[in-house]
C-alpha cells in the first residue's frame, strides 16, 4: 500500500505504519499524496499530511518521523 515515489519519505511511512498509524491514500487530484492518522480514533487524534512532492524530501521526512515520535496518543 506504501508505493510512494520517494524513497526517504517512503520509509517514514513505513516508520509511522510500524507505530500503529494508519495511512489513507488521497485521490489522483489531491495536492497531499496521502494522510497518516495516529491511533487514537478521536476528534483530538493526530493526523499528518504526505505530500508527494516537497521541496527537499529528507526534510519532510524528518518531519514526519519528528510528528510521530511527539504524538501523545
Amino acid at each position: 500500500m506504501n508505493d510512494h515515489p520517494n524513497k526517504h519519505i517512503r520509509e517514514a511511512v513505513d516508520y509511522a505504519l510500524g507505530k500503529g498509524w494508519r495511512l489513507a491514500k488521497s485521490g489522483p487530484r489531491a495536492h497531499a499524496w496521502g494522510r497518516l492518522y495516529c491511533s487514537a480514533l478521536t476528534r483530538d487524534g493526530c493526523i499528518l499530511s504526505v505530500y508527494s512532492t516537497p521541496r527537499v524530501p529528507e526534510n519532510h521526512a524528518r518531519y514526519l518521523r519528528r510528528r510521530v515520535d511527539a504524538c501523545p496518543h
